[in-house]
């Protein structure tokens, strides 16, 4: 059996609850499997693609912060390059900095200009060019609308600005100009292998690492400073017709950590023992409607500004159910309890009025081993 190409494009800072206002996302997601509320493991790049990688949380594979990147225990954790690399692929990446993956297993990670560069023919060449080599694995790394978001808010803000945090409307609009280049890219790029024969060979994976405020919270103009949903909630879209269902809505809470073994499951590739443990699980089962059961998830970030700013160590984590989310923050020493339910939008802290629940998921969260403790 020919083994299938594949492609991961990551969106960088795109918000799902923007995609329905754009006819080029309506459209994927008819192509494929979507999943409408995954959660990332870390509001920020680093963190949130090495998990995305390697299938483990920071707290296992060692990148926990901004600044953590070269901590990342590459003797004891393999990737998902790795995995394809050993099963015969060429592995390739075009990022936006040399920092933001772990580069074992790739035979070449290129670094792109998010200022100079046109990405749609940047990454129609290396496309046009790994079809060579195929099989092939490539992850794409779209950075455009967090060059916008620096340039527009972060530049042009401070932390509590009240320009900018009571102009919701007007921050949306801004956001979703970002957000239309996005669309644009995601429209050339799989036009372009639509034109080259990849639709029925290629496993595409197209997700987002994190979200982004559109000044929802003083404090945080962009993300990575808090855990908040509208930062921590992403997306994801499986594309490769002989294995995968077409216009398929999942709105089961997921991991970012649940991709990369579930690729491997795919391509039929087993995790190898004598390393740390996989923690994601294979979403195989829950395509085929075996397996119902939505996913805890665990979250931290390392602020890099903001009120908090902790770049080397994380000082913030949250545990994350269907219903409920517990949010620690070491800073200042505080808890905050939401029900998701009735609460969505995380606005009433009811810490204290259900104790039952918040002892389950402060005993949840501890058994993350997070550093996120160690400060209290």
């Amino acid at each position: 059996m020919t083994k299938p190409n594949v492609i991961f494009i990551v969106l960088d800072q795109l918000r799902p609850d923007r995609l329905q206002y754009f006819d080029e996302f309506s459209a994927l997601k008819q192509r494929g499997v979507f999943f409408s509320k995954m959660i990332t493991y870390a509001p920020y790049t680093v963190g949130s693609l090495h998990a995305l990688v390697s299938g483990m949380y920071g707290t296992h594979n060692g990148v926990d912060s901004y600044y953590g990147c070269l901590d990342f225990d590459a003797d004891h954790c393999i990737t998902l390059a790795q995995y394809l690399k050993e099963s015969g692929y060429c592995t390739y990446a075009d990022v936006l900095s040399g920092i933001i993956i772990p580069h074992q297993g790739f035979d070449e990670v290129n670094v792109h200009d998010e200022y100079k560069d046109d990405l749609v023919s940047r990454h129609a060449r290396l496309i046009e060019r790994s079809i060579k080599d195929a099989p092939f694995f490539l992850l794409l790394h779209y950075s455009k609308i967090h060059t916008g978001i620096i340039d527009q808010v972060v530049n042009q803000y401070t932390d509590f600005d009240e320009k900018y945090f009571n102009h919701t409307e007007e921050n949306t609009k801004r956001y979703d100009g970002f957000v239309k280049g996005a669309a644009s890219y995601i429209a050339g790029v799989m036009g372009l292998c639509g034109n080259l024969g990849l639709d029925e060979n290629t496993l595409f994976v197209i997700l987002t690492d994190h979200g982004c405020s559109l000044g929802e919270r003083p404090g945080e103009k962009c993300y990575g400073v808090f855990t908040y949903d509208y930062t921590v909630t992403t997306f994801a879209c499986l594309l490769y017709p002989p294995a995968l269902p077409r216009n398929t809505e999942i709105g089961l809470q997921i991991r970012s950590i649940d991709i990369m073994p579930t690729v491997l499951d795919m391509l039929g590739i087993r995790v190898k023992s004598g390393f740390k443990p996989v923690q994601g699980i294979s979403l195989m089962p829950m395509i085929s409607g075996s397996d119902r059961a939505e996913r805890d998830a665990f979250v931290e970030t390392a602020g890099l500004s903001g009120p908090f700013p902790s770049p080397y160590k994380p000082n913030i984590c949250a545990y994350r159910t269907p219903s409920w989310k517990l949010i620690h923050n070491a800073a200042n020493n505080t808890y905050e309890l939401y029900d998701l339910k009735q609460d969505p939008g995380e606005r009433t802290n009811v810490f204290g009025r259900h104790k039952d629940i918040q002892t389950d998921l402060q005993a949840k969260m501890r058994q993350q081993g997070s550093r996120v403790f160690a400060q209290d």
